[in-house]
């Protein structure tokens, strides 16, 4: 019966509600799944806001050429609380010296990271990030000329896009059947 009252519209659930207004448990579920439904409905909202956010600023900045990825995550950090203080501090030995430090707190906020987590390439190499093995460059044969498909991450993620069912088969082998011809991908967007 849950999954039945969980698919009904808040207006049916509402209207439910009224019906069974005198069995506190029925009111009580209704009462919760409306509240979870609201929860979920504002945090839709706020991540639409804050991807719009995002995409703004991003339009608006310069474009470094050793720029590859910027990586933000919402971590707790360590910031400066109040002016600094001299403080005494003993060091091993029991000798006594006067520092100057200031008060932290810590608190979440933003933190980005620039070109994050990019393999360097190995054997001296030009130290740019390499595509992963699997990233393909798909195209499709028109007659005699190749119109490009698109970049993908692997074949199997070039299926997904393209809209064609892999089933037990290899992602390789249906994209080649249905005339796609696959390249590797020679790009930076799919770094491993």
């Amino acid at each position: 019966m849950d999954e039945l009252i969980k698919a009904m519209s808040s207006e049916d659930l509402a209207g439910l509600k009224d019906k069974y207004k005198d069995n506190a448990s029925v009111v009580l579920l209704i009462d919760g799944i409306l509240e979870s439904r609201a929860k979920e409905e504002e945090q839709a909202k706020a991540k639409a806001k804050f991807e719009h956010g995002i995409s703004k600023l991003f339009a608006s900045l310069p474009h470094p050429e050793d720029v590859y990825n910027v990586y933000a995550r919402w971590g707790e950090v360590e910031v400066d609380n109040g002016e600094p203080e001299e403080v005494e501090v003993v060091d091993t030995f029991g000798g006594k010296a006067i520092e100057l430090r200031t008060p932290k707190v810590k608190v979440y906020q933003w933190v980005v990271e620039v070109n994050h987590a990019t393999r360097m390439a190995s054997g001296g190499g030009d130290g740019k990030p390499k595509a992963t093995k699997r990233a393909i460059t798909v195209f499709k044969r028109e007659g005699t000329t190749l119109l490009p498909k698109g970049n993908y991450p692997s074949a199997s993620k070039a299926c997904e896009a393209l809209g064609l069912v892999i089933g037990g088969d290899s992602a390789t082998r249906v994209l080649s059947r249905d005339g796609y011809i696959t390249e590797a991908y020679d790009g930076v967007d799919f770094t491993s």
